[in-house]
């Protein structure tokens, strides 16, 4: 399973490098430069509204076909209809509970048409991961690393069109409507890709079979619901208690950017690691060597992401958004630690979904909201984005740490005790690479580029990244390709 892991990461991280970081900076950033901090505001205040109830939309529905289709792929075509059927019925109640509480909220004709756009644009989201997290479970690595692409890429045409060749003057509402056109496109490719394995669909509905799947699917729904609440509300909050709430959406998204390049790839990380993880969980598989190798592949690159952006935060804001100013990156500098306990949930909570273990997770997930919503409320009134930003942190620093410590309790998780030594050193030497690009006043690029490469090399040169050991496995896939 570890040799499967290696093989689909790189084609996954390939493909995904190409497109999603050229989609955030260049793309989102570029839409952000061009209508500015309180347009681009209005966007982020939307959107973020958008994902408060996307738990219906879900369910816990990707989460459990990704799971269930890899432990038990004939399922497939039992479960296909009903599942499909539901998310359907949930996509209309979706619509209409995000819209009616927008108007309760008294958004204004124009916000809340923009708003049902985005809401068709997250029903078309689901939809489409909801297919992908099929070709997943199905364990069609390839095929999912290439679809996992398509929305993105086709959003890159279509805005570029608009940014760089005028083709149509670009707004809010030209952007929201390229995404809609991608992501109806992405759907459709994607249900043909899974359409050969569902001959002989019944859509009658079996109440029974409905009834069974739902109640196995209500621990990743409210698992969802508490995420999408405790990741969300502090955009919604800052609209609500500020009187510049859109000016100050639009600091926070641009901080928010970088970290959500970032976050884009090591999600792939997790989608490709659920499947593989429930596979081996049903097998009785020793979980170890791929939780020790997918520790040091996630958590040494972000670390060194994050004391890179941390140190250099003015100098990237700054190329980020031609509006920035220092307060601006403050506000990045403490936005971008996020990544390394979200690094930290993408390995051990996407073990414990894999395990099972609900009532750990959206107990925690509770915790967590309690927390944000604690910390928004008390310190948005006085220091507005900086604030969000201090709460964010402060939640993903608790989920990341709690994740981690439930899945080496629950899974007796043991690391060889050479892997941890070469983890921590690799750390120190990043810090003293940091400490000597500071003393040498190297500018921020060089020294960004002199600690990547540094980390690479670390990771290679203490085998926490066996390179000998990954040609071997693309070799024996090139030799199983031509035996066929």
């Amino acid at each position: 399973m570890k040799k499967t892991f290696i093989s689909n990461f790189i084609l996954l991280m390939s493909v995904n490098l190409l497109i999603k970081p050229f989609w955030i900076l260049g793309i989102d950033r570029g839409v952000q430069n061009t209508v500015g901090f309180e347009q681009y505001g209005i966007y982020t205040n939307l959107f973020a509204f958008s994902m408060l109830f996307v738990t219906l939309l879900d369910l816990g529905i990707n989460s459990y076909t990704s799971s269930n289709v890899a432990k038990n792929p004939e399922k497939l075509r039992e479960e296909f209809a009903a599942l499909t059927t539901f998310k359907l019925s949930s996509s209309f109640l979706y619509i209409i509970l995000t819209i009616g509480i927008g108007m309760l909220l008294g958004y204004p004709l124009d916000r809340l048409k923009l708003l049902f756009v985005l809401g068709l644009n997250q029903i078309l989201s689901y939809f489409y991961t909801y297919f992908r997290s099929i070709v997943g479970g199905l364990q069609k690595f390839k095929i999912d690393a290439l679809l996992s692409v398509v929305d993105r890429s086709l959003m890159i045409i279509l805005c570029g069109f608009m940014l760089w060749f005028g083709f149509f003057n670009i707004s809010i509402s030209a952007f929201i409507w390229a995404q809609t056109i991608a992501y109806s496109v992405a759907v459709f490719i994607s249900f043909g890709v899974i359409k050969p394995y569902l001959h002989h669909l019944s859509w009658k509905l079996d109440f029974t079979l409905f009834r069974k799947v739902v109640k196995q699917m209500l621990p990743y729904a409210l698992l969802s619901l508490l995420m999408a609440f405790y990741t969300r509300m502090d955009v919604v909050l800052l609209r609500e208690l500020l009187v510049d709430g859109d000016i100050q959406n639009g600091i926070y998204a641009s901080s928010y950017r970088l970290l959500e390049a970032a976050n884009m790839m090591a999600s792939l990380v997790a989608m490709l690691l659920l499947p593989i993880f429930s596979k081996m969980i049903a097998g009785k598989e020793n979980l170890n060597p791929l939780v020790q190798f997918s520790t040091g592949l996630m958590l040494i690159p972000a670390f060194s992401f994050c004391l890179i952006a941390y140190f250099y935060q003015v100098p990237i804001i700054q190329l980020l958004n031609q509006q920035s100013t220092s307060y601006s990156a403050w506000v990045f500098g403490l936005v971008i630690l996020c990544f390394f306990p979200l690094a930290i949930m993408y390995v051990y909570g996407t073990l414990l979904t894999a395990n099972g273990n609900f009532k750990i997770l959206n107990t925690l997930a509770g915790i967590a909201l309690v927390i944000n919503l604690g910390l928004n409320f008390w310190l948005i009134p006085t220091h507005k984005a900086y604030g969000a930003a201090i709460a964010a942190l402060c939640t993903q620093g608790f989920i990341g740490l709690s994740n981690l410590v439930w899945a080496f309790w629950k899974l007796k998780i043991n690391f060889d005790r050479k892997f941890i030594v070469r983890f921590f050193v690799s750390i120190l030497f990043i810090c003293l690479l940091m400490f000597l690009c500071q003393w040498l006043v190297l500018d921020w690029w060089q020294s960004a580029m002199a600690i990547g490469f540094g980390t690479l090399g670390a990771m290679i040169g203490l085998k926490i990244l066996d390179l000998q050991q990954g040609l071997l496995i693309l070799k024996q896939r090139q030799t199983e390709k031509g035996n066929k």
